[in-house]
């Protein structure tokens, strides 16, 4: 009894440290209308937008989630197809394909670089060599999974989620389907400390709606 009374004490004064930190929901927006059945966790990017390449290069963004966040929390990274027309659903492919072969750390920052810094990235062509040089994949592996009916289908679900959300920008996290980060807000109260505070943040959303 007396175990539990200290774990309960413990996420109490948790809960009650970070909203006295995160206030007036400067760090967050909470949505009017609440997104059911998706994963608690679902992250939203573009290579085709700047300021993700920027959160990816400084601050491993994507890892850092996966890393600090309890493994039972269900997390999904959405690559969106609303910014760059075709180009951008190219990119989307590219990166489910790559979520599929498990490659995604080997292609994330030369494809945001070639994109960003390099502007090597055009078409299909430039993005198929980086991939299959940066991977070591085979020409014909790329292929079967290219021409897959099941990255077909994942493609859809990942459309499909994108636009159930209603996001209309990146960079964009979505917490339980209700509460979304501002990102250069939280940078701004906490350049030096960004990545420790957003964690904190993630943890003290996912916090708050446990207890509503």
């Amino acid at each position: 009894m007396k175990k539990i009374l200290i774990f309960l004490c413990s996420i109490f004064f948790s809960y009650t440290t970070l909203a006295l930190e995160f206030t007036n929901t400067k760090e967050y927006n909470i949505r009017k209308k609440y997104i059911s059945n998706t994963p608690k966790i679902m992250q939203f990017f573009s290579f085709l937008c700047p300021y993700c390449y920027e959160l990816e290069k400084t601050y491993d963004i994507r890892n850092l989630v996966r890393k600090k966040i309890n493994k039972n929390i269900s997390i999904k990274t959405y690559h969106v197809n609303f910014i760059g027309g075709e180009l951008g659903k190219t990119l989307t492919k590219i990166w489910i394909i790559a979520e599929q072969m498990g490659v995604e750390e080997k292609i994330i920052i030369p494809i945001f670089k070639g994109i960003q810094e390099t502007h090597t990235l055009k078409n299909i062509d430039n993005i198929k060599s980086i991939f299959l040089e940066k991977t070591g994949i085979s020409l014909e592996k790329y292929n079967q999974f290219w021409n897959s009916f099941v990255i077909k289908i994942l493609i859809q679900k990942n459309n499909n989620d994108v636009k159930k959300t209603q996001l209309s920008y990146v960079p964009a996290i979505l917490i339980n389907g209700k509460y979304t980060i501002e990102y250069s807000q939280l940078e701004m109260l906490f350049k030096k400390n960004f990545s420790k505070k957003y964690i904190e943040l993630i943890k003290f959303l996912l916090l708050i709606n446990n207890k509503n």
